[in-house]
């Protein structure tokens, strides 16, 4: 009997330290997310300049005014960044979202955030918060989102989990299609 849980724990102990296939997939999904991160930071560029090259701009900026109970007032900034697409199904136009940005304070600690969205619009791949600290430094949090997890970079305090970065994308994302993609 004990011959066979010393040779259990030794498989346990191979298992949980030999490096696996997972990892190096989440590397490669991870630059995957990179490129298309800097890809859509290309796009937001090139939307800012449209109208100086006579190209109509695909971009939606909400500004929000509104108090905080124990908080005060507070202004919260969301940008929606979008292309114009066909439904291959239907064949109907609407609106692709790529990136959302917000902005906002509570108190005088400032936030801001960036979702980036994957080419079928459904999945969010990229999560980033930058916002004022407690102690007065800043914190960073960064969650990329893959097949084979979710892997977070986090200076000092994450604000959000993971999860909640999620649901607030979703949150987002739904505003969005019922300002913008909302059929008559």
């Amino acid at each position: 009997m004990t011959r066979y849980f010393i040779t259990f724990i030794a498989l346990i102990m191979a298992l949980t330290t030999t490096p696996s296939h997972a990892q190096e997939m989440t590397k490669a999904e991870m630059a995957s997310i990179r490129a298309a991160y800097s890809t859509a930071k290309e796009q937001i560029e090139r939307n800012s300049h449209a109208q100086e090259h006579n190209q109509p701009r695909s971009d939606m900026e909400i500004v929000s005014h509104y108090v905080i109970p124990g908080c005060g007032p507070t202004e919260e900034i969301i940008h929606y960044y979008f292309t114009l697409d066909e439904d291959p199904m239907l064949g109907t136009p609407y609106y692709k979202l790529y990136f959302i940005s917000t902005s906002y304070n509570v108190a005088a600690r400032k936030f801001y955030q960036e979702f980036l969205f994957g080419e079928d619009e459904s999945n969010l791949l990229f999560f980033f918060q930058s916002n004022d600290a407690l102690d007065g430094g800043s914190d960073e949090t960064r969650y990329y989102y893959g097949k084979q997890g979710v892997h977070k970079t986090i200076k000092g305090t994450a604000e959000l989990d993971e999860v909640f970065a999620a649901r607030k994308a979703d949150e987002l994302k739904s505003a969005f299609n019922l300002l913008m993609n909302r059929d008559y």
